[in-house]
C-alpha cells in the first residue's frame, strides 16, 4: 500500500522531534541549570519531559 502524505509528514515531525530533543535539553540545562524544566514550561517530569515539535521549536 502506498504511503500517504499524512504519514510522510507525521514521520518527518517524529524525526525532527527526536533530532532536536537532545540539543534543546542540553542547551536548556547549560543555560538554566537546575531550573531548565520550569523554564521550558513542559508537562511530564524533569526526568521524562513530554516534548512535542511545537514545544521544541518554541523553546528554541
Amino acid at each position: 500500500m502506498a504511503v500517504t502524505n499524512h504519514e510522510r509528514v507525521g514521520k518527518a515531525l517524529d524525526l525532527l522531534k527526536e533530532g532536536l530533543r537532545p540539543f534543546v535539553e542540553r542547551e536548556m540545562k547549560a543555560q538554566h541549570a537546575q531550573l531548565w524544566f520550569e523554564q521550558a514550561n513542559l508537562f511530564g517530569t524533569e526526568t521524562e519531559p513530554r516534548w512535542d515539535v511545537a514545544s521544541l521549536l518554541m523553546t528554541m
